[in-house]
């Protein structure tokens, strides 16, 4: 398992990227889980976002952090 930390970034403008953000409680839990081998942490508070993905699974996303609110960039490397 391998862990990548996140780039934060400022809050998108409106229309310009796909945004994944969490409408429920805060709290630190992966809004994201699969069945692969590395985990994305948020690069401001370092919880776990996307949880046993494949890297390259997931491209050109940014996620919202459900535990502090962060936009962190998912470029799929």
């Amino acid at each position: 398992m391998t862990d990548y930390s996140m780039e934060v970034i400022p809050k998108p403008k409106e229309g310009t990227a796909a945004v994944f953000s969490w409408s429920g409680e805060k709290g630190k839990f992966a809004v994201i889980k699969g069945e692969g081998n590395d985990n994305y942490i948020c690069g401001a508070c370092g919880n776990v976002i996307c949880q046993n993905v494949n890297r390259g699974q997931i491209i050109n996303l940014v996620i919202a952090c459900p535990n502090c609110g962060s936009y962190n960039i998912l470029k799929g490397t």
